[in-house]
């Protein structure tokens, strides 16, 4: 039975987790992931040292919210290019071509099976969505990830900068760990 949505929750953010390309040269995530776009490498290794707060949580109550600034652009880009090419684009580049590819490779290899959101643009809302999954009782906890992955190509059609850095955080309602230190911020839901 899901909670009743008039009751108000404190939200519990954890420390924040970053990622950058720099990143990649020490990452040790097996072979699968030298298979991954630059988006959802990130995205994965952002999340790693934020599972641990998952604890004995049901793995079907924790969702996963993402926003990505300039979607799957550098991935489409990359795909594009590779229309001259012999035999095609890569056939497994093509499923990052979906700016919520990160979201599934995230949810397999931590087994997250709660609901997720992507949002293509900025993270304005990501907080207040996730938020809003937790206290209508949807989830216990959300991961939530805000991605600045944009190549040079992909920088010049939008005409924007060049990034490469993901971030993530866990949002709860339950204490994370037994280190209040651990605690970056306390969201306090507005009255109902």
């Amino acid at each position: 039975m899901g909670r009743s949505s008039s009751v108000v929750h404190d939200l519990i953010a954890s420390p924040i987790s970053r990622a950058s390309e720099a990143d990649l040269e020490s990452a040790r995530m097996g072979p699968r992931f030298s298979r991954l776009d630059l988006v959802s490498k990130l995205a994965v290794l952002a999340v790693e040292p934020i599972t641990a707060l998952f604890g004995e949580m049901a793995r079907d109550r924790i969702g996963i919210c993402l926003a990505a600034r300039a979607g799957s652009l550098s991935t489409d880009v990359e795909y594009w290019k590779g229309r001259g090419l012999a035999g095609g684009p890569s056939p497994t580049l093509f499923a990052y071509t979906l700016p919520s590819s990160a979201i599934g490779e995230i949810a397999i290899r931590h087994r997250l099976m709660g609901p997720n959101l992507c949002f293509f643009g900025d993270d304005a809302h990501l907080l207040e969505e996730a938020g809003d999954l937790i206290r209508r009782g949807e989830l216990d906890g959300c991961v939530c990830v805000s991605c600045e992955v944009v190549s040079n190509e992909a920088g010049a059609l939008i005409q924007g900068a060049p990034a490469a850095t993901v971030s993530a955080y866990y949002l709860t309602t339950r204490a994370i760990g037994s280190d209040t230190k651990m605690l970056a911020a306390t969201i306090r839901a507005p009255e109902i």
